[in-house]
């Protein structure tokens, strides 16, 4: 399934490859897995997470 993770408008949260398959099954996301972001992400706005060559691992919200 691709979620189109260059064709789309939503920012972009790049994660550890330690937090990949975590991710990639659902699970959290945490502040300390993130290793870079697009700038301007706020409080509830959805953004793509992906790892570190781009590929998509889904949608998130972001709550703090």
């Amino acid at each position: 399934m691709m979620l189109e993770a260059d064709k789309s408008s939503i920012s972009k949260v790049v994660v550890s490859d330690a937090a990949v398959s975590f991710i990639a099954r659902g699970g959290r996301l945490f502040s300390g897995q993130v290793i870079d972001s697009d700038p301007g992400i706020e409080d509830g706005d959805e953004v793509l997470v992906v790892d570190k060559k781009n590929n998509p691992l889904g949608r998130i919200h972001i709550y703090q």
